[in-house]
């Protein structure tokens, strides 16, 4: 593809690679050293810690690590130095992209791909185990590379390296990969149970104003009878969940290995905002060799969810990193719209906050939960009217996602009162909740993720508006109840 803004030939297909030497994040690279060993793919970006590099770049690191067992060597190359680039590596976790420095051009030259004014183009080049240039694709500027084009470029490296499967195939196995391995599935629970350890927002909060509904931050599971561990968020309270998950009375079957218990889940992370993974360090299960978690989240990619996890562990911070942990972890985005793991359907859908946060429902046993922190309206919705809020101020796609939920776990930081004065900080209030439940004809609503200002009796206040807003708009039967930290609701099945 010809770039009208290069200032020299372009390589073209079918043609050898220039030979070249340069220093990485990791030492010396000499290319000659891969040639008749393993395909190469460039990746040419502008620099370290641009905005569409700093998201696309661990995208693509964590797509070759979804791609099988390949042979594949990847280079990221840049004008930023090898120890801009070290650092850079580590913060966005990267993996599988050793980072080249080029400072003065010279592979952006030999390749063609430097434009006229004096930056690489976005490109990327896809070089055989011969070393010849099997495709090239430049982007047009400032515009990140397509995940399809990528998967299309892998799936050529994944045929060349004996994986017969289609790009179709891939896909699912990408699913398939976020499932726990178990010797022998779950079985159909026939109780579920839903807990609150974590209700608050923002900052732990403790006190005498504070005893009933609790202050720690947010940290919900779902678990069943026959084994399922679901976990919603890890702020604060995720310590009270690692105590008794390591106690007896978590105890489910087929959980146990000789001579320990195994525990087994998946953790799903609405965003990673400090309240919402700083009781992670104190989930005491990762703490133990045999234990095993599957971490999900919506954001730049799965070793961005590690990184972020490992940069509150540092030892400047904690005594215990991220990676001398003797669980096992692993990281995945949800770029796909649902997934099944252990025999439950999970969906995602993204919600309007700073921090883009992600909305959960999952589907077991013929319940549906669905959780739905950190989000505000899409615009303030005034006096409140004696009608149902539109779809104007309430999301469509929320009210889409928690259809016929049994359970809606819902934002109500703020009062009506104080949310015109909190615009723009991601949070919403009860009444909102109220109507958005109404209209996904919901059974339970749960205010969550209260405010660390709001007391024992600020609360009460929000909960009994609630119900009288419920009661206001025609719907009694809907049940309103305020999360605390302890809050069990259980399902017979």
């Amino acid at each position: 593809m010809a770039h009208s803004s290069l200032n020299r030939r372009t390589i073209q297909v079918g043609e050898k690679t220039p030979l070249w030497t340069a220093q990485s994040d990791s030492g010396e690279i000499n290319i000659q050293d891969y040639l008749g060993k393993t395909p190469i793919l460039l990746i040419f970006y502008p620099a370290d810690w641009s905005q569409v590099c700093t998201e696309e770049l661990p995208m693509l690191d964590e797509l070759i690590n979804l791609s099988g067992k390949i042979e594949l060597k990847a280079f990221g190359i840049s004008a930023d130095s090898a120890i801009c680039h070290k650092a850079f590596s580590r913060q966005i976790g990267l993996q599988h992209i050793t980072l080249i420095s080029d400072p003065q051009y010279a592979i952006s030259k030999a390749y063609g791909l430097l434009h006229d004014f004096e930056y690489p183009a976005r490109s990327t080049v896809l070089i055989d185990r011969e070393g010849t240039v099997h495709s090239i694709r430049i982007e047009k500027d400032d515009q990140p590379r397509s995940l399809h084009e990528m998967e299309l470029l892998l799936q050529v490296v994944r045929e060349w390296s004996g994986i017969s499967s289609s790009l179709e195939e891939w896909q699912i196995e990408r699913q398939r990969a976020m499932q726990i391995q178990r010797e022998k599935p779950l079985a159909a629970p026939t109780q579920l149970e839903m807990r609150f350890w974590g209700t608050r927002g923002s900052i732990p909060v403790s006190g005498s104003n504070h005893l009933r509904y609790g202050g720690n931050t947010s940290c919900v599971s779902l678990t069943s009878d026959s084994g399922h561990l679901f976990i919603f968020d890890c702020g604060s309270g995720a310590r009270e969940l690692g105590n008794y998950l390591l106690s007896p009375e978590w105890n489910p079957p087929g959980s146990d290995q000789p001579g320990q218990k195994s525990i087994k889940g998946y953790i799903f992370l609405s965003h990673t905002h400090w309240d919402h993974i700083q009781g992670f360090p104190f989930f005491g299960p990762v703490f133990q060799e045999g234990n095993c978690f599957n971490i999900l989240g919506w954001g730049n990619c799965a070793q961005t969810l590690a990184s972020i996890l490992a940069g509150q562990m540092e030892q400047i911070y904690f005594p215990v990193s991220l990676y001398s942990l003797p669980s096992e972890l692993n990281f995945y985005s949800m770029q796909v719209g649902e997934a099944e793991l252990d025999g439950g359907k999970i969906y995602r859908r993204l919600l309007k906050h700073p921090l883009p946060s992600t909305a959960y429902r999952l589907e077991l046993g013929g319940k549906v939960f669905v959780y739905a922190t950190d989000h505000e309206p899409h615009k303030l919705p005034g006096a409140l009217p004696d009608k149902l809020i539109g779809t104007d101020i309430i999301d469509p796609g929320l009210i889409e996602l928690s259809q016929n939920a049994d359970v809606l776990v819902h934002d109500a930081q703020y009062s009506t009162d104080e949310l015109p004065g909190k615009v723009g900080w991601g949070h919403n209030c009860a009444e909102i909740a109220v109507d958005t439940a109404i209209r996904a004809n919901v059974k339970t609503l749960v205010l969550y993720h209260h405010d660390p200002t709001h007391t024992d009796q600020m609360i009460d206040e929000i909960l009994d508006a609630a119900r009288q807003r419920a009661i206001t708009l025609g719907h009694p039967e809907l049940e309103v109840v305020a999360a605390g930290d302890g809050l069990c609701l259980k399902f017979e099945l």
